[in-house]
């Protein structure tokens, strides 16, 4: 796994897993990647922002300047091209799984029913592979469009893998299964 991104993170799994989609690999240097970048966000203060860093220290990182970004705007680099490279075959890909289903998550964490202590379904610390339902998967894939918090993923996560391993749907809104602690979270399609 990739020291930039986040094992607990279902953003970050999410791109993890499309980087396999990629037809050509994105610049190897941070230096090309910044350039990449800047052509993708409407300035530097945008891009400043969306890295979690000063506009000053993005200037000093720019190609041309003798200071190499620290390791922690290499990380935020590498995660920021990982999410914006080839946005055509990442959405194609997206759309065939939404339709088609072939989404698999494999994770360890607190997964289970909220109630019914003392039973199988009850809450506890698993470890699972799961094929995901297909009507999650489109809606995972559009609330990481949309830039939702990792809240809203775990739980469309934990209603899919609610459904598909307890074979519960949830109704109503209301959130029978939970999913949280995770140590670390893959999606494989």
């Amino acid at each position: 796994m990739h020291p930039a991104f986040d094992p607990e993170s279902i953003t970050d799994a999410l791109d993890r897993a499309d980087m396999d989609l990629w037809t050509r690999q994105p610049p190897r240097s941070d230096s090309v990647r910044l350039r990449f970048l800047l052509s993708r966000h409407t300035g530097h203060n945008a891009l400043a922002a969306r890295l979690h860093i000063s506009p000053a220290e993005l200037q000093a990182a720019l190609p041309g300047r003798r200071r190499a970004p620290s390791e922690q705007l290499h990380h935020a680099i590498t995660r920021e091209v990982a999410r914006l490279w080839q946005p055509r075959v990442r959405s194609e890909a997206h759309s065939v799984l939404s339709v088609q289903g072939g989404m698999t998550v494999h994770f360890r964490g607190w997964f289970g029913f909220t109630g019914a202590a003392g039973t199988s379904d009850a809450g506890r610390f698993r470890l699972l592979t799961q094929q995901l339902p297909t009507p999650y998967i489109g809606r995972l894939f559009r609330a990481r469009e949309r830039e939702e918090d990792e809240e809203t993923l775990r739980g469309i996560v934990a209603d899919a893998v609610g459904e598909a391993y307890f074979r519960v749907s949830p109704t109503g809104g209301l959130r029978m299964v939970e999913l949280k602690g995770i140590d670390y979270i893959e999606f494989a399609y």
